[in-house]
């Protein structure tokens, strides 16, 4: 299962259409009812295996997340300028918390200013690139069926 998380949280009416929603989520509730679901099914002896803690314990191992980061943060997803600071960023972080970015995508606004070429930032953002670094994860949410690797 992958309880609701970051990528619910980047809802809105615009894009939920395209994630499949049929509006935006009030998450907390959701994460709730997430976790009664998990419990009523634990309490009915089912194996309940969480997307994110699996995700962790695979990006724990540093032949995984070299494979992933050198397959997600190229020129031609996160810009030129940014696959530096982009890359040292998402090795700073926890298996945790990075898993959290893969499944919930890593917006513009979420790597930190001393992680950012002031020149890329600017050209990134004034010839209108995408909002995200490392989109959330398509083939869970959306009809998007091709895999963003």
């Amino acid at each position: 299962m992958c309880a609701p998380g970051l990528d619910h949280e980047r809802l809105t009416p615009s894009n939920s259409d395209d994630l499949l929603f049929d509006d935006v989520l009030w998450v907390e509730a959701a994460q709730r009812d997430h976790l009664d679901f998990v419990d009523k099914l634990t309490d009915r002896g089912v194996e309940v295996m969480e997307l994110h803690d699996l995700l962790a314990q695979t990006l724990a191992l540093a032949e995984a997340k070299a494979w992933f980061l050198d397959r997600a943060v190229v020129p031609n997803k996160v810009g030129l300028g940014l696959v530096e600071g982009t890359r040292a960023y998402l090795n700073s972080l926890s298996e945790r918390e990075l898993a959290r970015f893969v499944v919930g995508g890593l917006a513009t606004t979420d790597l930190p200013a001393d992680y950012r070429a002031d020149y890329a930032t600017v050209e990134r953002e004034s010839t209108g690139g995408s909002e995200f670094l490392l989109p959330p994860l398509p083939t869970l949410y959306t009809r998007d069926t091709t895999c963003w690797m």
